[in-house]
């Protein structure tokens, strides 16, 4: 059976496809109900099937199937509404979002968590030649897909397809905004998620809601022959998954989910047979899809390398990299690391040091965004900062370190008493460490809503216009991962530039820093030495008391170590809105997950400092 996620897993790569109906185990398999906050699908499906107060759920009978389910329900003539009615043709099976039934026209709509605004266009999918957009593509592929399995369906039917999308030009009322969306502890009728019920006045909804409901049937027809051809090729491969397959290899398979090498059921090395032996692979150097061939065709690089047997990274030929483009300069530096094991530290990086004021602050941001926003008059996708650390040396050979943090708890807008709380952690002076340009942009973010919001403190909105710059155009933020693009490379980097990459390394080959009073309590011992500092974040278990309050609300009883951001913003959102919110000690575990990784994140940043100062002053 060709289910719709089949399907567009087969079109990213048909041999996942494969791999998935042969059980290989993948590397992301992400927590159902953080997943549930990721881009707040549920959410938005909960206020489109309010807008359709007539609606019936597909709930099948002890003896049904849910396509039996719905056959029964729908058999039933006249008009009417199903919510996730599912159907069953040619061995392809898809759930609908939302089916109604007028006349002789079925109206298929796809509800997705996509923003557009539609005050710029009313096609978000269209290029400016007329085009689909790369970005469109999978969202219309799924729609086009269901209206094909609909249409052999009830072939005397006439279907139109459109999506449901978030349209960010309108500002939320009252009845379109978080709190009216009730998190219920069962689950849609059928479905593998969590369950969202609309609770405020649907009659008011009607007026205020910000949802969009494009037709795409001129998509979907120009899609329509594409996705059969696909389909029938794809179902072969899910009736039958032991199918010979060519791999399309290529600098996509760095990130793919199968490329488990520490398991015995290796998608990436079943690919790619003798060449998956390299470590590092070719897929490992930055930006590997750029390279050129030997005869300078762009991005032809990887396709030559492969056809002359080349699979470990450090028999690449320098000649095939473009030395003269910023790009290739970091190439040739990886290249070079990886062969000599050894690290890179430019001599310039002293000067740039050198020339940042103290205070040193170095500042990490946790933001979120949600498809339903959190208060009125928000706009759908409205960003707000919830959390910050800061730590702080302030003069040259300091021996203290200091740390300040900020984290909001009270379901209020909280961006400027996060600005107010920045201020007096950073105060006037000095220069702001960070780690891309994240938290620039999140500064002017904040900035706009004082003026949309009419806050009315002017000073801190002049702060912060004086201090987003960079240091060098005379504001007081200096980004180190430019430092590091520019002035460092490790072979164990792996051709990243995120701190995630750059922290173990410098961490497990510098043992001064596990005996350094300011982290070594980040120091766990490993069998090659040290444990990365963001695997040795430690969850929480709650007592029994905690636990049976947290079972009683369907919660996991552990409270997991958050290690990235996008963890921090699903931690966060499930904090503040989710099935324990009411939970006071279940809150305050979170509380100190989202804490202790943050602080860590301006930690791995001063670790990084101080050991580049400390190569800097041995050369």
């Amino acid at each position: 059976m060709l289910s719709k996620s089949n399907f567009l897993l087969g079109c990213d790569c048909p041999v996942k496809l494969k791999y998935f109906k042969l059980g290989y185990p993948a590397l992301n398999n992400p927590n159902s109900f953080l997943e549930f906050f990721a881009d707040g699908g549920f959410m938005v499906e909960a206020l489109a099937r309010a807008l359709f107060d007539d609606g019936v759920w597909v709930v099948p009978l002890d003896d049904e199937t849910p396509e039996q389910a719905t056959a029964r329900l729908m058999a039933v003539p006249g008009d009417g509404v199903w919510f996730e009615p599912t159907f069953v043709v040619e061995d392809m099976l898809v759930r609908v979002d939302i089916l109604q039934r007028k006349g002789d026209v079925l109206r298929l709509i796809e509800v997705k968590a996509k923003s557009f605004d539609s005050s710029e266009t009313e096609t978000p999918y269209r290029g400016e030649r007329g085009g689909i957009l790369g970005d469109w593509r999978e969202y219309l592929l799924d729609i086009s897909f269901q209206t094909n399995v609909l249409e052999l369906a009830y072939p005397k039917m006439r279907v139109e397809p459109e999506l449901c999308l978030v349209d960010t030009s309108k500002t939320c009322r009252e009845e379109a905004i978080f709190n009216k969306v009730e998190l219920v502890t069962d689950k849609d009728p059928g479905s593998t998620g969590p369950r969202a019920v609309y609770t405020g006045d649907v009659a008011a909804l009607r007026g205020q809601h910000f949802l969009g409901f494009l037709n795409v049937r001129n998509e979907v027809d120009e899609l329509i022959a594409e996705v059969r051809s696909k389909s029938n090729s794809l179902k072969r491969i899910a009736i039958d998954p032991s199918v010979a397959l060519e791999p399309p290899l290529g600098n996509k398979c760095r990130d793919c989910e199968y490329r488990n090498i520490g398991s015995l059921r290796n998608g990436f090395a079943d690919c790619w047979g003798a060449l998956a032996a390299g470590d590092p692979h070719i897929v490992d150097l930055f930006k590997s899809g750029l390279l050129a061939d030997a005869a300078g065709n762009s991005k032809e690089g990887l396709n030559w390398l492969i056809k002359n047997g080349i699979s470990k990274l450090v028999e690449i030929p320098p000649r095939i990299i473009d030395q003269n483009k910023a790009t290739g300069k970091r190439q040739i530096r990886q290249l070079e690391c990886t062969k000599s094991g050894a690290e890179w530290v430019d001599p310039n990086l002293k000067a740039e040091l050198e020339a940042c004021k103290y205070p040193l602050h170095f500042v990490d941001f946790e933001t979120s965004r949600l498809a339903v926003p959190y208060h009125k008059d928000m706009q759908p996708y409205e960003q707000i900062a919830f959390q910050f650390s800061c730590h702080t040396i302030l003069r040259p050979g300091d021996t203290e370190l200091r740390h300040a943090e900020w984290i909001n708890v009270d379901d209020a807008f909280p961006s400027f008493k996060f600005a107010d709380a920045l201020r007096d952690a950073v105060g006037d002076e000095g220069t702001i460490f960070v780690w891309s340009n994240f938290e620039q942009s999140t500064l002017r973010d904040i900035r706009r809503q004082m003026t949309s919001y009419n806050h009315a403190d002017k000073n801190i909105a002049a702060w912060i216009e004086a201090i987003v710059p960079d240091r060098k155009d005379g504001g007081r933020v200096q980004d180190l991962l430019e430092l590091c693009r520019a002035h460092y490379c490790h072979p164990k980097m792996g051709g990243s530039l995120s701190i995630k990459y750059v922290l173990p390394a410098i961490w497990g080959s510098n043992e001064d820093l596990w005996r350094d009073p300011w982290f070594s309590k980040y120091f766990r011992e490993s069998l090659d030495g040290a444990l990365d500092p963001y695997s040795a974040l430690k969850g929480l278990i709650l007592d029994a008391e905690q636990a049976n309050i947290a079972a009683g609300q369907g919660q996991e009883l552990a409270v997991e170590a958050v290690r990235d951001g996008i963890g921090a913003m699903r931690s966060y959102q499930e904090m503040m809105y989710g099935l324990s919110r009411n939970n006071a000690k279940h809150r305050d575990a979170v509380k100190k997950m989202l804490l202790q990784y943050c602080e860590l994140d301006t930690a791995a940043m001063v670790i990084i400092w101080k050991h580049w100062t400390s190569r800097l002053a041995a050369n």
